[in-house]
């Protein structure tokens, strides 16, 4: 459930590439915390926040944290192990205040996941991957890890257990001067992520550091900063 996750409902599977797969170099990540405030409907309210934590957890792996609630609603938790460096999932989990949603183990060319239903009943199945993918609740993150440039576009199957297989096509469109929070303007790549429901998301992420500064979708915007206090665990 990263950057607004919520509102974020992708459908109709695509076939993911199997060939020409993104050079992707973990390394660039930048680990720690990064709050972002969420705008709401109204001027200069808020709809809440989202926490994102990257951390080494030794020279083979990272977990990748986020932790939003919106407009007072539940705690949502997604925690995703990813290799490293190439970011690819090992295992994640789903959790709505606590009490875990989804689980998945990506193993052997399938991902097993379980998934608690409505009437709160666990079902495990598995599903065959079509071929290398990155978890789709890592996209941001795995911006971060890409050889970004002016003009460059980078095809990135994706999946996730309920939506199945897809692919996120990447554009780097422009350098632009971009609020980086203490620290004033800082040069940023703008970039845009068409999702499998042709749904176009605006990231904006740092050149120096390869942190993100903000997030657009549809129009909803999070921008780097705020309090997520209440968020950490």
């Amino acid at each position: 459930m990263p950057i607004v996750p919520a509102l974020l409902i992708w459908s109709t599977a695509m076939a993911a590439p199997t060939e020409n797969l993104p050079p992707i170099d973990g390394t660039l990540l930048p680990a720690g915390d990064a709050c972002y405030t969420v705008a709401g409907t109204e001027q200069g309210k808020s709809a809440g926040n989202v926490l994102r934590r990257v951390e080494r957890l030794d020279d083979k792996r990272l977990m990748i944290t986020v932790v939003s609630r919106f407009n007072g609603g539940p705690l949502l938790t997604s925690r995703i192990e990813v290799a490293f460096p190439s970011l690819q999932p090992i295992r994640m989990t789903e959790q709505t205040d606590g009490e875990t949603d989804l689980s998945v183990r990506y193993r052997d060319g399938k991902a097993r996941g379980t998934v608690r239903g409505v009437d709160g009943r666990r079902q495990t199945r598995d599903v065959p991957l079509p071929g290398p993918v990155w978890d789709d609740e890592t996209i941001e993150f795995v911006l971060a890890a890409l050889p970004l440039a002016q003009g460059a576009h980078f095809d990135l199957p994706v999946f996730h257990f309920d939506r199945g297989p897809s692919v996120t096509r990447i554009d780097v469109r422009r350098s632009v001067s971009a609020e980086g929070g203490r620290n004033g303007p800082t040069a940023a790549w703008e970039i845009e992520a068409s999702t499998r429901t042709d749904m176009t998301i605006n990231f904006l992420v740092s050149q120096t550091n390869r942190r993100l500064l903000a997030v657009d979708v549809g129009g909803v915007r999070s921008t780097l900063g705020g309090d997520c206090s209440e968020l950490i665990g």
